[in-house]
């Protein structure tokens, strides 16, 4: 009797050792519940320092920006808005990816763009991005229209630590959804700013972010469709650190940090 007792709680106790191996064992909730709001709090930390800094410069300035200063600040916050994360936020090395849009072991789909168009894609994104900007910029850069671009950038950074720094496809999926939102609301704020003009501006980066969308949801299809939810199965956790402040690696077309 006793043995078989054993025996019956050594059979218990294998589905709860897969249940663990898989990341969904009795810790699978609180892991991903610290993770989702280490996510939350690295976002809104940016999106605070971001927009504090804006309302700094709208009370310490004189006068109003020239409008190409406002389209040189905005493209430097769209280049590297990074720097007041609180998340590694380095960028592919492509020449450790053989210049492909993703690491070698991660299948994807054929329709992939080669890596080499995505510096040029962001950099006419940027370009969008800080011409919107300056089109709607009336003096002030604290505007619904430039905090609602601001929190796409901090929207953006916290996505990208997800897919290259901790790897993790399921939530990469879903995040691209939060950043592809994140896009719509500026456009839509744009287009209720003294410059209407400036969310048509915008308008071919949300087209932008839909086939990112689309091929982050294949990427993940294609690589046996991880948890869609922070798993320790699926990538490794980046920490929050302040060290991460300022990070101003290069972002080139042949690599990077």
């Amino acid at each position: 009797a006793l043995r078989l007792g054993l025996g019956r709680r050594a059979a218990a106790r294998v589905p709860e050792a897969e249940a663990a191996a898989r990341g969904g064992g009795g810790g699978a909730v609180p892991y991903a519940a610290r993770e989702i709001l280490k996510y939350g709090v690295a976002t809104a930390a940016q999106y605070g320092l971001l927009t504090a800094a804006a309302s700094g410069l709208d009370r310490a300035l004189p006068r109003a920006l020239p409008k190409p200063a406002v389209w040189v600040l905005f493209a430097f916050l769209s280049l590297r808005s990074r720097v007041v994360s609180l998340l590694d936020n380095s960028r592919p090395n492509r020449e450790a990816q053989a210049g492909k849009a993703t690491p070698a072991d991660v299948k994807r789909p054929a329709w992939t763009p080669p890596g080499i168009a995505f510096p040029f894609i962001w950099l006419t994104i940027t370009g969008l991005r800080a011409s919107a900007a300056a089109l709607a910029y009336r003096g002030a850069l604290r505007t619904p229209a430039h905090d609602a671009l601001l929190l796409h950038l901090c929207v953006g950074d916290t996505w990208n630590c997800v897919t290259n720094i901790e790897k993790r496809l399921g939530v990469s999926a879903v995040g691209c959804s939060l950043v592809w939102a994140s896009v719509l609301r500026a456009v839509v704020a744009f287009r209720a700013s003294a410059a209407p003009v400036a969310g048509v501006v915008l308008a071919p980066s949300l087209a932008w972010i839909s086939v990112a969308c689309i091929l982050t949801a294949s990427i993940w299809s294609l690589n046996g469709r991880p948890p869609l939810y922070p798993s320790r199965t699926d990538g490794a956790s980046a920490a929050l650190r302040l060290k991460y402040l300022a990070q101003l690696d290069a972002t080139t077309i042949r690599g990077g940090a």
